[in-house]
């Protein structure tokens, strides 16, 4: 039986039904993005919709609907049409808002490319995705035009001074709302997420995903009284649906740093009097373990929403900061999200049950071998519903991978109590989860072994207090090798954040009959260890100046 609370004020919660009685009849019944943010121009095109709290700069909702409009009617005017992928090499902004509602408003598809990946990430996610149209920051112009060579553009506009491209600023199509039949079936956004094996694949979302996931978020009493503070970057589904169009379907406010900012955190937040702020667990554990600040006290916060807060520093959190926990979960693949009920109902520790449930959103957990296991042992969590990607673009064999008869397979153990709340156990995946970002292991090591002087490597992720988890990498060396090496090799390569902070150079690894490296043996025992070895952290402090990583 799926959860649904019978009685009280919340009776009929986390059902589609009830989140759709607390919004305006045009929101309920808006079914794609470009509906949602007409309505919303419709209806409170004079309030502020997000703040840009890097410069305080102000967008109301009428505004963003214009200038979405006029940046979607010059796309038309340049080629673009319906289906057509748009990737956006952007920072955090207002304009990045703007590229993305424009794009909604043609049935133009969203890429979004992580603004820190450098020739070999962009080049892939750029290209994988088809995408003849670009959106990039002026400093970011470089990366772009190094690897057209191997890309399919027409389109390269520039957030920035170029006198050779198009701006940003100079696009000036008309301001009324574009005519385009758009579905709610119909691609909205492809997201890039690593995974084990393979480069990133991209998972294709549907103007239903995003839809659907947004509205959900109603769930927790949010309303149009709320300013939501988040530093999250606009490639991840987490600020993209969650904060921005969550707020729009609420009728609040996004308040939006360009990157999350520990100096700056509380001070926007009172500043800007937000009500909550967005978070991921490592980033819980990086303002709790900082001293505190006169910011945070008597901050206008109400709550945080959060994914993977740690249980150990859950009640603290709550008592120090004066915010309630209100912890979810979800995948770039399948965003409908899982939501732990507000108030009495709430069970610290769980990450909740699966929302709109009368639209079909079910959840199992279950063995190797697909079946559902008891209530209280661990198993892999399986999920369906109507908001789940469409499948993995241009991959329909990576898509029957993870999903079997409707169901998709999350990856990660879980456990459920006998009232179907779910508790987070462990990935099943060799996945470092590093400050919010998925790093596949395969990654870094395909370009660690590339090193002249490297046999053979293996990445685990280790326990970290700041960032949840850091990456370790275990070198096999061929000849002699400092890790400082490694370091410098790799700066030039991928983003800084796949740099391994930790190397262990060995005399061997260990390996199964079929020869592949048995990392889990690796990772039972590094958790037993304090000291995990030569810190870059530690023995290059600048390491990010010295060897260009960026």
């Amino acid at each position: 039986m799926a959860f649904v609370i019978e009685e009280g004020e919340l009776k009929g919660w986390p059902n589609y039904s009830w989140a759709v009685k607390r919004l305006p009849a045009d929101m309920a019944e808006a079914e794609t993005v470009k509906e949602a943010l007409e309505s919303a121009a419709s209806i409170r095109g004079d309030k502020t919709y997000a703040i840009f709290a890097d410069t305080g700069e102000k967008l109301s909702y009428g505004e963003l609907n214009r200038d979405a409009n006029r940046i979607a009617n010059a796309l038309l005017e340049m080629g673009v049409e319906k289906g057509d992928r748009v990737a956006l090499f952007l920072r955090n902004s207002l304009d990045y808002l703007r590229a993305i509602y424009a794009c909604s408003k043609i049935g133009a598809v969203e890429v979004p490319v992580n603004w820190f990946y450098r020739e070999l990430d962009a080049k892939h996610v750029i290209g994988n995705s088809e995408s003849e149209t670009i959106f990039v920051e002026e400093d970011l112009l470089p990366i772009v035009e190094s690897i057209m060579p191997n890309l399919e553009l027409k389109n390269i506009i520039v957030r920035g001074d170029s006198k050779e491209y198009p701006t940003m600023d100079s696009l000036d199509g008309k301001s009324s709302n574009p005519e385009a039949d758009i579905k709610p079936e119909d691609p909205m956004a492809i997201i890039y997420t690593s995974g084990t094996t393979g480069l990133p694949k991209g998972a294709v979302l549907s103007h239903n995903s995003y839809v659907l996931s947004a509205k959900a978020i109603t769930l927790w009493m949010v309303d149009e009284s709320a300013n939501d503070y988040t530093g999250l970057p606009l490639f991840h589904i987490n600020a993209q649906i969650y904060s921005s169009l969550g707020m729009m379907f609420a009728g609040g406010i996004i308040t939006l740093r360009s990157l999350f900012s520990v100096s700056n955190f509380w001070r926007d937040i009172s500043n800007y009097e937000c009500t909550h702020f967005n978070l991921l667990g490592s980033l819980a554990n990086i303002l709790y373990s900082l001293p505190p600040v006169e910011e945070e006290k008597d901050n206008p916060a109400k709550y945080v929403i959060i994914g993977g807060m740690p249980k150990e520093i859950w009640k603290g959190f709550e008592e120090r900061f004066g915010v309630e926990v209100l912890e979810g979960y979800s995948m770039t693949e399948d965003p409908l999200p899982c939501l732990n009920p507000p108030g009495n109902y709430k069970k610290m520790g769980s990450f909740g049950v699966p929302v709109f449930p009368d639209l079909g959103h079910e959840a199992k957990v279950v063995d190797e071998e697909g079946n559902e296991v008891e209530r209280g042992k661990i198993g892999e969590l399986i999920r369906k519903n109507p908001a789940q990607m469409i499948g993995y673009y241009k991959a329909p064999e990576k898509t029957a991978e993870i999903v079997k008869d409707g169901w998709l397979y999350s990856g990660d153990f879980v456990k459920m109590d006998e009232k179907g709340y779910l508790y987070f156990v462990d990935r099943k995946k060799f996945i470092v989860r590093r400050s919010g970002e998925n790093i596949a292991s395969w990654e870094i090591e395909d370009v660690i072994k590339s090193h002249p002087k490297v046999q053979d490597v293996a990445v685990i992720p280790v326990a970290d207090p700041k960032r949840g988890e850091e990456i370790k990498a275990f070198i096999l060396p061929k000849a002699e090798l400092k890790p400082e090496e490694i370091i410098e090799y790799m700066a030039g390569k991928v983003a800084y954040f796949k740099i391994p902070r930790y190397i262990e150079l060995v005399q061997m690894l260990p390996y199964t009959p079929t020869g592949r490296v048995k990392k889990w043996e690796l990772k039972e025992k590094e958790k037993e260890r304090e000291d995990h070895g030569w810190d870059r952290d530690k023995e290059i402090p600048d390491w990010r100046k010295k060897f260009g990583a960026r």
